[in-house]
């Protein structure tokens, strides 16, 4: 019988670690610190580490891969399980990372006698996947960060076979909103046509929703795009990964080499970089700055006396997002975790679950 232990995650925004145990063995799902001043490790102690099989990284953003050099320092030498991309946009490199390519995406993959894994994309972030987990003879589905609608990123679904899955743990970090991205890349769209005489300024973060903000604009707009060198690598992974992207999107890069003339560009730049989008608001002075979900400024923003503009683009599931995962998934037990708004007692309305 599982026995599951929340070591962060639940109930907060950050820290994202899930500590699995069944038959005195046990695994991991994600190992991240929060993303604050005091970079606040999960819980984790000696005595999980002398049980741990397996970990499990859902994909390379710090509240979820944060506390991987704490798990070696504890002397934890075990696999560490992740996509190729994944492995690739880790700051440093870890020994035991094992890694796994498109080529075997909705297969069973064996990690040792009683434990074993299947994946999919999740839309998040390029290289970003859920699994499919058989631990013993229990099973579980580990949704790691999820978006349903990202313009470029797939996002599937384990096939349904009839598992009955014991516990699920299912993304609810936007559970507060309900926003269909689609409609919002195309009011950023027409906000952008309505200010022609005006560069922009978008702080951004190394996601999936940066480039899906990027390539909408280039799509839908005149504007010449400039990237800054932090998120270079990230379009980088664009062109290396195609299966984790919809066949039908024109590619961004082809894009960015076709639009290089314009007075009034759109500027995506690090939003943890403050010395650059300082000097970019001096260079700019009347750039509108656009913020497209929780601020989490690194740079001062009463400081910067321009005009700035909200659009919040989905990069977790929204209320009615996490009702539809729970309603396809049907586990024994779903813990609900990403967000301050949903605890470990949190469920939904019955009649928002009824069987088709």
């Amino acid at each position: 019988m599982l026995s599951v232990e929340i070591l962060g995650g639940v109930g907060e925004y950050g820290r994202n670690c899930f500590y699995i145990e069944n038959q005195r063995q046990a695994i991991l799902l994600d190992c991240g610190i929060m993303k604050d001043t005091q970079k606040t490790p999960p819980n984790i102690t000696s005595n999980h580490i002398e049980k741990l099989a397996a970990v499990f990284i859902s994909h390379s953003h710090i509240d979820h891969v944060g506390a991987l050099p704490l798990l070696q320092n504890m002397g934890y030498t075990g696999p560490i399980l992740m996509s190729h991309t994944t492995a690739q946009q880790l700051p440093l490199p870890l020994p035991q990372v094992r890694t796994f390519y498109p080529d075997t995406i909705g297969k069973w993959i064996e990690v040792n006698e009683y434990l074993a894994f299947q994946w999919g994309y999740s839309g998040h972030l390029i290289g970003s996947v859920w699994y499919k987990i058989r631990f013993f003879d229990e099973m579980i589905f580990f949704s790691g960060d999820y978006v349903v609608d990202s313009y470029l990123l797939k996002a599937t679904l384990p096939e349904e076979d009839g598992t009955v899955y014991d516990v699920a743990f299912i993304d609810s970090g936007h559970a507060e909103k309900c926003i269909r991205n689609l409609e919002v890349l195309q009011q950023m769209a027409m906000y952008v046509k309505a200010h022609p005489n005006h560069s922009f300024i978008f702080p951004s973060s190394f996601s999936g929703k940066t480039v899906d903000i990027m390539t909408y604009l280039s799509e839908h707009t005149t504007r010449a795009i400039r990237v800054d060198a932090k998120l270079q690598s990230l379009l980088a992974h664009y062109e290396e990964e195609h299966e984790n992207i919809w066949p039908n999107k024109v590619m961004l890069l082809e894009r960015l080499k076709q639009k290089q003339d314009s007075d009034h560009v759109l500027y995506f730049v690090s939003e943890q970089e403050a010395a650059q989008v300082e000097e970019l608001a001096k260079d700019y002075p009347t750039a509108i700055f656009v913020h497209t979900g929780y601020s989490r400024h690194a740079y001062n923003p009463a400081r910067l006396k321009h005009i700035s503009e909200e659009f919040f683009y989905k990069t977790h599931p929204d209320y009615w997002d996490v009702v539809a995962l729970s309603q396809r998934l049907r586990a024994r037990q779903t813990i609900y975790f990403h967000s301050t708004h949903t605890n470990l007692t949190t469920t939904f309305p019955k009649e928002e679950l009824k069987h088709d």
